[in-house]
């Protein structure tokens, strides 16, 4: 070996490293009021049940998809204390429905740990967090406070944001102000609907959020707006196509609507 050489270590401590896996976070905010007692309160837990299992993987080997839970009905509750990796959070804790509807200090609350200092620290690079908002009523607090701050919010601005509505009674202009757009509001009618449509959101918005856009025009990467942009375009397309094949089986089946049979 010359002096100008070095021993090459057969292990390089290097090269046994994985490559870090980017994340996504996919936050559901879950109105758990009185309203929500009975029939729909159950539908959904045994939706967010059955969904977790079907979420592993769907990031492929690439991404890390974590889950936080945030109810809120008098005042709110992260039953995540943190962002959890699908593969540890199984065991769905039944949620209780009391009270009025807080969504202000829910979105306010969401507001402060949608950051690199809190719930969004991964030390990977992350893509935008999908946020699913699921409500039955109208909003008994001061909504728009916490609204304002949130499109402020960087990682807010540029995530997919769903909102499901849960019957007739829901004011629809304030979910599409949560979304910016009224295409990704979706209405469940029904108990069939409610636990399909949390399913193919949950599992859709995951897969698209969590998905490298392809380059564009050979070797050049695309601009993260390009590439959010591309992720809202392919989201609305999905949305369109849940909402023709989930309402318009039940339709033909003639199931109950939540006002006429809750």
């Amino acid at each position: 070996m010359g002096q100008d050489e070095f021993p090459v270590e057969e292990d390089d401590p290097l090269d046994a490293l994985p490559p870090a896996k980017k994340s996504m976070v996919l936050f559901f905010v879950i109105d758990v009021s009185s309203s929500m007692k009975g029939e729909k309160i159950k539908t959904l837990n045994e939706a967010m049940r059955d969904v977790l299992p079907e979420l592993i993987g769907v990031g492929g080997t690439e991404t890390n998809i974590q889950v936080a839970v945030l109810a809120f009905s008098s005042g709110f509750e992260w039953i995540t204390a943190e962002p959890m990796i699908l593969e540890e959070y199984q065991n769905w804790r039944d949620l209780d429905a009391d009270g009025v509807t807080d969504l202000g200090a829910a979105l306010t609350e969401l507001n402060s740990k949608m950051s690199r200092k809190s719930f969004l620290q991964s030390p990977s690079l992350s893509f935008a967090p999908v946020i699913f908002l699921m409500t039955d009523g109208c909003p008994t607090d001061n909504y728009k406070a916490g609204l304002e701050l949130l499109r402020k919010n960087n990682w807010f601005k540029n995530g997919i944001k769903i909102a499901l509505a849960l019957g007739k009674s829901v004011d629809m202009e304030v979910l599409e102000e949560f979304t910016g757009d009224k295409e990704f509001v979706l209405t469940a009618n029904n108990v069939s609907q409610l636990r399909n449509l949390v399913r193919a959101i949950s599992v859709t918005s995951s897969q698209i959020g969590s998905t490298s856009s392809p380059v564009s025009g050979g070797s050049s990467e695309l601009t993260a707006e390009d590439v959010n942009g591309r992720k809202q375009d392919m989201m609305k397309d999905a949305l369109l196509d849940i909402k023709q094949d989930i309402m318009l089986d039940d339709a033909a089946e003639g199931v109950d609507s939540y006002d006429a049979g809750w």
